[in-house]
């Protein structure tokens, strides 16, 4: 809510402060005073607009000029949030909550001054972020010379200079992205409100367990997780678990259950939401997606049941038999897929009938600067993220075989399809007078691929730049980085590829 609020305006007061509102330390209604150049409507229509919000009663007063202008003074200096003027108009917000509200920028401006913390706006960290990239390209840059270079009289001196400023960048970088990581446990503090209301609405008794709320991830994947990780509960409380009197007959517990794990693995963060309630029923899923023409007859007959599991991320898909206030509208799972994979992740469904099912979502720790695999197509020259990598395969042209018209390689027992980068990205591959192929295997979730590709360059530290909308197959591409040597590399997006 506080951040809906902040696209209108600014929150200049809280009634009780923003900390114990975040704790859930407050009864069922708080205060808020709003300074805005917006209509009292449109500020009422945003904090209705959360689906936590009853009700927001809004009226504004003014205040006299001199006072006015005492408020704005700070206000303008305090952030760049809100760049436009404000006006001697304020609102004050009172509103009656179901559950908790979301999360707000500033929480840790509310917190004692026990841990020393300093606020620092995420526009200065950018900066900085931007700074520390600058200074990994010209490091790539020292590093490409010294390779190059033919003079070879003060190789170790020069080699050592390298190896040092290597080391320092390595630590800046760290430092930085440590500056930018938040706790997970400001995004999930409120769900276990939300699962108490939802149990009293829905008529189901469950209770929600919530480990690894200590995770860290990049301030901006936090700012957008909360909304897939709120469909997800809303999902397993509604579609997942069974009511009481089904549970009880199953010989399972009267309470449901519902885990919300998050923990680091490698270079990324993965957040389970998982349930002990009836499975996805598989035919039922079949079925529907015939009915809806989403599926051929044919294609449904060899589908596995992974396949059809991922049905369930299609655009306006939903087995409810009836629709509801908290699911069953089809705008749900594909809404958090989208979501999950515009941050650079990927999330699967895993589950059994009868016993519950797990989707895990896999999130990388930074979105600036990331360890990537560097090959050549051609004359081009392009980046795998070095996390998406399972391993680098010498293949014979006599291993490749054909499954219906599609190039795969049996790789020790597993049968993975084979993808020509060169005809996707339209690049003029490179002679191949070899009896082999060089194959990356990649990974997205349980699923692989193989990237054919025609040199291997190396491991390199690379920075991310964003490329927008300038070139037609930005959906496989996820941006652009610039090499030691001044060329461009295009990043590829293996989750669009795989």
């Amino acid at each position: 809510m506080f951040k809906a609020l902040e696209e209108l305006g600014e929150v200049m007061k809280a009634v009780p402060d923003v900390q114990d509102i975040e704790d859930e330390k407050f009864d069922m209604n708080f205060s808020l005073i709003y300074f805005t150049q917006e209509s009292a409507e449109k500020v009422k229509a945003a904090i209705e607009n959360v689906s936590e919000i009853k009700e927001a009663v809004v009226g504004e007063f003014k205040l006299p000029k001199q006072e006015a202008a005492k408020a704005e003074e700070p206000a303008a200096k305090e952030s760049k949030i809100v760049p436009e003027p404000k006006q001697a108009g304020a609102a004050a917000v009172q509103k009656d909550t179901k559950k908790e509200t979301e999360k707000k920028p500033e929480k840790k401006s509310a917190k004692p001054a026990v841990g020393r913390t300093v606020r620092v706006d995420i526009e200065k960290l950018d900066v900085l972020m931007n700074l520390v990239s600058e200074l990994i390209i010209a490091k790539n840059g020292l590093v490409s010379i010294s390779s190059n270079t033919q003079d070879t009289r003060n190789d170790n001196s020069f080699n050592e200079q390298i190896e040092y400023l290597e080391s320092v960048t390595t630590n800046l970088h760290e430092s930085v992205m440590k500056v930018r990581m938040v706790p997970i446990e400001s995004v999930v503090n409120r769900f276990p409100r939300m699962i108490r209301d939802l149990s009293k609405k829905l008529d189901k008794k469950m209770e929600l367990h919530m480990t690894g709320e200590d995770t860290e991830l990049d301030r901006t994947v936090i700012d957008e997780i909360g909304d897939p990780l709120q469909h997800l509960l809303r999902n397993s409380a509604d579609h997942g678990l069974e009511s009481n009197e089904d549970r009880i007959a199953l010989g399972k517990s009267e309470v449901g259950n519902i885990w919300l794990n998050a923990y680091q693995d490698g270079n990324n963060v993965n957040i389970e939401v998982r349930d002990d309630g009836a499975g996805i029923n598989i035919e039922k899923v079949r079925n529907k997606a015939l009915e809806k023409g989403m599926i051929t007859p044919e294609q449904a007959e060899v589908m596995t049941d992974k396949e059809i599991i991922d049905l369930l991320f299609q655009p306006s898909f939903s087995t409810a038999d009836k629709i509801t206030d908290v699911s069953g509208r089809g705008v749900g799972l594909d809404v958090v897929k989208t979501k999950i994979e515009g941050l650079g992740g990927n999330i699967e469904c895993r589950s059994v009938i009868g016993e519950g099912s797990s989707f895990i979502i896999h999130l990388p720790l930074t979105l600036a600067i990331i360890q990537a695999l560097m090959v050549e197509l051609g004359n081009e020259k392009y980046a795998i993220p070095l996390g998406s990598i399972q391993t680098i395969e010498d293949v014979p042209f006599s291993d490749i075989k054909y499954v219906q018209t599609k190039e795969v390689i049996n790789l020790r027992g597993t049968v993975i399809p084979l993808i020509r980068l060169d005809q996707i990205l339209d690049v003029e591959s490179a002679a191949q007078d070899q009896e082999s192929l060089t194959v990356v295997i990649v990974k997205k979730g349980d699923k692989q691929a193989g990237l054919v590709v025609d040199n291997l360059i190396g491991q390199q530290e690379v920075v991310i730049k964003s490329i927008g909308s300038y070139i037609n197959c930005s959906k496989i591409i996820s941006g652009a980085t610039i090499l030691g040597d001044g060329e461009i590399a295009l990043i590829l997006e293996v989750n669009t590829l795989v």
